[in-house]
């Protein structure tokens, strides 16, 4: 008998702690934010979130509002969306994994990888495309501009929602618009171009459009990425939920041709359960293959930006994560182990990391 209480006293020494319980107050806590933040932002017609929090058994998600302004139909975590440039995370990703299996350098140059014609009108604006790497371009410390900081993009999609961008005339308009923002690794400067550029590396190394690249390059499926696409370029899963109608302003962009924000620095659709699932799974070490990829992902670039990764202080925390165009955000914060992930659904309601913060600073003092 005194060895059978001695062994279970032993195994029980040795077992991880027990995850607390879900905490029903901090959920009605967490959907309460939620319905706070859409009450002073009313131009969105809702809002879907992701928290997830181990340490403190929490796994929630919620929604308030609707799928767009004129239905009543209710929003859900499983509405898909597009995500805009939280995308870059998921090429950069895919960048790095084309590193690991040897099939480019993350030091090598811009100019290497481009075709002719891309080289002789940028090398005819004045950009020194051996001086610029890699690894620049994906923590935007390359010099490149973006064709997107032109007002005239903006006002040419609004006026024509309809029109087939390429990505040769995005680069073409950087050129046509834009000069260099500064010298190779001289400073940060945000560049969509840079990522579209990107985009069109790995279709010429893979062979594969670039949806179907990053997908196999991730391995969607190992990390249970189900209801993730890219729009156009793959079908949209039969999982998938039905699509939430995103604004900018009073403008519905939901049938705007997403072409002109499709090849890298946007174009992936998903919804805020695997928006967030992708972000915690990279950050946890789960979508790299070797420790020093996700070391490189973290830690080149600048403090405010590193390869695909935004760097900021939320909620009193340092975290990791991206957000886009159309109010969509995904961080997590390393000392909390926690993820937060949602969207907006209006461009000019207040900034994403905002309703991030909340959602953290709540979480935090629970942990506590």
């Amino acid at each position: 008998m005194l060895r059978c209480i001695l062994l279970v006293v032993w195994v029980c020494a040795y077992l991880p702690p027990a995850v607390a319980a879900q905490d029903p107050v901090l959920e009605v806590d967490l959907h309460e934010i939620l319905a706070r933040f859409l009450a002073t932002n009313s131009m969105a017609p809702g809002i879907s979130a992701q928290v997830t929090c181990p340490p403190l058994g929490l796994d929630w998600s919620g929604a308030v509002g609707t799928v767009s302004r004129e239905s009543d139909e209710p929003l859900t975590v499983i509405n898909t969306f597009r995500i805009a440039s939280n995308t870059k995370t998921y090429v950069a990703a895919a960048i790095l994994r084309l590193a690991e299996l040897n099939r480019l350098d993350l030091d090598s140059s811009l100019g290497s990888h481009l075709p002719t014609d891309q080289v002789d009108f940028l090398t005819a604006d004045g950009y020194d495309l051996n001086a610029i790497n890699l690894r620049q371009v994906l923590s935007h410390t390359s010099g490149l501009h973006e064709h997107c900081h032109d007002e005239r993009y903006g006002d040419a999609i609004v006026a024509d929602p309809q029109h087939q961008w390429t990505r040769s005339e995005q680069i073409r308009q950087l050129v046509d618009w834009e000069d260099p923002a500064g010298q190779p690794g001289e400073g940060y400067f945000y560049s969509d171009t840079g990522y579209v550029m990107l985009g069109g590396i790995i279709e010429r190394i893979t062979g594969q459009n670039l949806g179907a690249a990053v997908r196999d390059l991730l391995d969607y499926p190992g990390l249970g990425l189900n209801v993730t696409w890219w729009e156009t370029l793959e079908v949209p899963p039969a999982a998938a939920g039905t699509r939430a109608h995103q604004y900018f302003g009073d403008h519905d962009t939901s049938d705007w041709n997403p072409s002109f924000d499709l090849y890298g620095g946007g174009g992936i659709v998903t919804d805020t359960l695997e928006l967030g699932r992708f972000m915690r799974l990279l950050l946890k070490g789960d979508v790299l293959k070797q420790d020093a990829s996700l070391a490189a992902m973290t830690g080149d670039g600048t403090a405010s930006y590193r390869l695909g990764l935004m760097s900021m202080e939320l909620g009193g925390h340092q975290v990791w994560g991206h957000q886009g165009f159309w109010n969509t955000f995904a961080f997590h914060v390393p000392s909390l182990d926690l993820t937060v992930s949602g969207c907006i659904l209006n461009h000019h309601a207040e900034n994403g990391k905002v309703l991030a913060a909340e959602l953290i600073e709540r979480v935090s003092r629970a942990r506590q």
